[in-house]
């Protein structure tokens, strides 16, 4: 069985950390996997010869780039994993791959981009994934999100959810403000809930702070199986994993046309868009645009949806029972990457 270091960021918790270790668990059916921080890579060599898969690639090549290079010939090879935040990643970006055997990102999206602008290493995607529980867990008595079930209860009211963690143009904000505030004003059955970096937020005629903190994977399930309509806005992004989930639990969700999700969202989520501002002003790696939500067009879509719910939830559970649980668990996941470092290794 052939050994490889895989670097990522174990000593804080942000996406890129949870993407990595779900990698780590699926390698390890297929190679020897040795974890370390992204932090220790100046400090790998020796007589070991690693192969090296580093998640971000970006971020510690930045720091690093000099000490890595001179590691380089103690190497048996690098792989890099990263995203595309929009259309066009910058010139010193392009020249910080020159140092990977190969590059994946998670979506064609982001394929297009590192091509588009030059990266001539070879670029695979391969897709983030779903458990196979989001696919087969029936649905439960909430306990963790019972304050949201009991609202929602009392209420009679249709609950849109959505992630915005960081990032507030990206991940389009100002254009959930402005759909959410149209709904509202069209309809008095819906409510937002909002999960940002501090916990969960319910907006009404009011914010509410629902829950604190980090959420843990039966959390998860239960926001996603309260929840009546994913609604992304982002302009930007490699993939953007929330919808993909939510979609695995059988709730309908929506999308700008023409972004990374575009490969795992069916026809009828996305929605027509148009070419957004620079999406990451300043970004040393990310230089380029996105695509923007018509919120007219939004706003349609979701009462079409929620005015025939059962039917759209039908639809949806449908699509992800094929398509979703033929291409995007995280054991298919695990297939992709194998076949990639294969090549390389």
């Amino acid at each position: 069985m052939r050994y490889l270091f895989y670097a990522y960021p174990i000593f804080k918790k942000i996406s890129f950390t949870y993407i990595a270790e779900q990698h780590v668990e699926q390698l390890r059916k297929y190679f020897k996997v040795e974890t370390i921080d992204e932090n220790t890579l100046p400090f790998l060599g020796g007589i070991l010869r690693p192969f090296i898969i580093v998640q971000p690639y970006f971020y510690p090549l930045q720091k690093f780039e000099k000490k890595i290079q001179r590691k380089m010939h103690r190497w048996k090879g690098i792989i890099g994993i990263d995203v595309a935040d929009s259309n066009k990643i910058t010139q010193y970006a392009v020249h910080l791959t020159s140092y990977a055997n190969a590059i994946i990102v998670p979506s064609t999206f982001a394929r297009n981009s590192y091509v588009n602008s030059g990266v001539k290493k070879p670029v695979y995607v391969v897709p983030h994934g779903i458990p196979e529980e989001y696919l087969t867990t029936p649905k439960t008595e909430p306990n963790e999100m019972k304050i949201l079930h009991n609202i929602k209860q009392m209420k009679h009211k249709k609950l849109l959810l959505c992630y915005l963690v960081h990032s507030p143009y990206r991940k389009g904000e100002d254009l959930l403000h402005k759909i959410y505030n149209t709904l509202k004003k069209e309809r008095k059955d819906v409510m937002l809930a909002i999960k940002d970096m501090h916990g969960i937020k319910l907006i009404e005629e009011q914010e509410t702070r629902i829950h604190e903190g980090w959420l843990t994977e039966q959390a998860k399930l239960e926001l996603y199986d309260l929840s009546d309509l994913y609604l992304l806005t982002s302009r930007g992004g490699g993939f953007e994993h929330p919808p993909l989930e939510a979609i695995a639990r059988g709730v309908p969700a929506i999308g700008a046309e023409g972004g990374a999700w575009q490969d795992y969202m069916c026809k009828w989520m996305l929605i027509p868009s148009k070419p957004s501002g620079i999406v990451l002003e300043g970004n040393p790696i990310h230089a380029g645009v996105g695509v923007e939500i018509i919120v007219e067009k939004a706003v349609n879509r979701i009462h079409e949806i929620l005015d025939n719910l059962d039917e759209y939830k039908a639809k949806t559970k449908e699509y992800a029972n094929t398509v979703i649980r033929e291409k995007f668990t995280w054991t298919k996941v695990g297939e992709q990457l194998r076949d990639v470092i294969q090549k390389h290794i």
